[in-house]
């Protein structure tokens, strides 16, 4: 599946939204199915050969573990209260070396500036993975309706807040014990960000922060 196929903006967030369901809620039957008939479509070929090769990874990897190896990993690193091995997945963690920390300041003050808020029944802060791809994908589809600050908007989330997210991630996993799911589920978040840096030339996320 190429972005051609569907328009470019519909290909971005079909690429989101599969990242973010990795992460959204623990692994089921639904999920594994949904995830082994996008990655078939998508194992045509995408053009990009970081994501080409994320993908095949993935799909041997749904190919070789069952759902039980799957749910067992995201309960260690996201439900498990005991778990050393738990993992952070907010990005002021991973730039502040807190929770709670300035980005997250300045995060709100760009969602203010870009008019994105938390739906009602989110209860983590606005700089949790699943929200700032929640985010993305929402510009991206008001880019594709013509509002010119969207683009500006993805720049300076994809910059600062989901790149340092999913490579502090990323660090975090490789300092873990056995986790293969997930450690392929953040290649192919990295494959999608290199992608994506190729479609902005130009940085905008000083002014946005700014309100200009």
């Amino acid at each position: 599946m190429k972005s051609d196929d569907m328009g470019l903006g519909s290909a971005r967030m079909v690429l989101y939204g599969l990242f973010r369901s990795f992460f959204d809620s623990s692994p089921s039957e639904e999920k594994v199915e949904y995830w082994k008939s996008l990655l078939g479509a998508l194992h045509e070929g995408t053009g990009f050969h970081e994501l080409d090769e994320a993908v095949s990874a993935m799909k041997a990897l749904l190919d070789e573990r069952d759902l039980v190896q799957i749910k067992n990993e995201f309960y260690e690193l996201f439900e498990n209260p005991f778990s050393s091995n738990r993992l952070q997945l907010c990005a002021s963690y991973y730039i502040d070396g807190k929770l709670m920390g300035m980005s997250l300041v300045k995060l709100r003050k760009l969602l203010y500036n870009l008019s994105l808020g938390k739906v009602d029944g989110f209860t983590e802060t606005e700089d949790h993975l699943v929200f700032l791809l929640d985010a993305m994908m929402h510009l991206i589809e008001r880019e594709e309706q013509g509002d010119d600050s969207a683009r500006k908007g993805q720049v300076a989330i994809l910059e600062d807040y989901l790149t340092p997210c999913i490579e502090g991630v990323g660090r975090a996993l490789s300092q873990s014990g056995n986790f293969p799911f997930y450690e392929s589920a953040v290649r192919m978040g990295r494959a999608i960000l290199e992608l994506e840096k190729n479609l902005f030339p130009q940085r905008y996320s000083e002014n946005l922060q700014e309100g200009q």
